[in-house]
């Protein structure tokens, strides 16, 4: 709160309830600038650097995904990613996919599949379980969750615990959170238009305004060799 008499300004600190409203996320704070000393890494497509915030994919950011139906290219756009990735030592952990990897198509984008590790939990309270120790372990690069069920403050301990090893992550809520104020420093919405193009839309990026809806040729990766007879989605 700012209080100003004659000439004198004061700034009191927020008061419980917007504390409280803070801590949920639900407002944007400008100390939540993307942290200069973290390397972002290129997602490989030259117009998805430039709406993401430091030119790349940052280390510590969870960013929540929302498809516009099955096979929308959000598995696409993260394989140059995921093929860099897959050269360290540490795993890829996949937690409750929809659908098994085409370890073939994975292998052609540049993956080494056995770096990748898959967890099948029973329930979505396992799902995010898996996911949040995932990311705490320190033994992961990235973290891909597919967690339908998940609440603000969830997604909340999964951003905390992305930057506590300074991993990436990427979950799938549910379609319908995409209205809900949330803790995830990324938001991206995605649409097909072809066969071989999507409209990327950022809803929310930490330290910069809401992006347009943008069109981003799927076969103009320029980090790992992806043929462009890729399968549209590498999960079947």
């Amino acid at each position: 709160m700012i209080r100003t008499h004659s000439s004198t300004t004061q700034i009191t600190p927020p008061g419980p309830a917007l504390e409280h409203v803070m801590h949920q996320g639900k407002v944007w704070n400008a100390r939540q600038q993307p942290c200069k000393g973290a390397q972002a890494l290129s997602s490989g497509y030259a117009d998805l650097d430039k709406a993401l915030p430091q030119g790349g994919w940052q280390p510590g950011q969870l960013c929540e995904m929302y498809p516009q139906g099955y096979g929308c290219g959000d598995m696409h756009i993260l394989l140059p990613t995921l093929a860099t990735l897959s050269q360290q030592s540490r795993w890829i952990m996949l937690v409750a996919p929809p659908a098994i990897p085409y370890s073939p198509a994975l292998s052609m984008a540049g993956i080494d599949v056995s770096k990748l590790l898959m967890v099948h939990p029973k329930n979505h309270k396992e799902a995010l379980w898996c996911v949040e120790e995932g990311l705490h372990s320190g033994h992961c690069s990235a973290v891909l969750g597919w967690l339908p069920e998940t609440d603000s403050t969830a997604i909340r301990r999964l951003q905390l615990a992305c930057e506590s090893q300074q991993s990436l992550c990427w979950i799938w809520p549910s379609s319908t959170q995409q209205s809900n104020a949330s803790a995830a420093p990324l938001r991206l919405q995605i649409r097909r238009e072809s066969a071989d193009q999507a409209a990327l839309r950022f809803v929310k990026r930490r330290g910069l305004w809401p992006s347009e809806e943008f069109t981003l040729s799927l076969n103009s990766a320029s980090l790992a060799a992806i043929p462009a007879t890729i399968p549209s989605s590498t999960l079947r």
